[in-house]
Parts: C-alpha cells; sequence; structure tokens
C-alpha cells in the first residue's frame, strides 16, 4: 500500500508515514491466485483519503503487457 487505511479481505491495511528499522508494518501482503480468482473485497474506512496500491502480477498472468 502506499497510502490510505482500511481492510483487504480479513486483514487490516494502513501505510505508515514513518517505519523504524524491524518495525511490523500492515502495508504488504500477498494474494495467492486462487484467493484473487474468488475476489478480494477492499474496504477504505476513511472519508477523505483514497486507498492507494501498487499491483504485481506473475509472469503469465493477461494483465500483464510486456
Amino acid at each position: 500500500m502506499m497510502q490510505g487505511h482500511g481492510k483487504m479481505g480479513v486483514w487490516d491495511i494502513e501505510t505508515p508515514s514513518l517505519i523504524r528499522y524491524g518495525q511490523l508494518t500492515h502495508d504488504e501482503y500477498f494474494v495467492t491466485e486462487k484467493a484473487a480468482k474468488e475476489g478480494v473485497t477492499i474496504v477504505n474506512h476513511s472519508k477523505t483519503d483514497p486507498i492507494v496500491m501498487l499491483k504485481h502480477f506473475g509472469p503469465k498472468n493477461p494483465d500483464l503487457k510486456l
């Protein structure tokens, strides 16, 4: 995650403005192919701040344009 806070499935998501070495954060998650095909619900808990995320696709994903 790059910005915002809320939930992705059952997991809390939030993007801290400062991360100290060794500190646990809630801004990086791995979604399996099975879960992605079933659908993952993302909920934004803010009324003014959007959730911004980067998505990385595997090599055989049809949405990946090389």
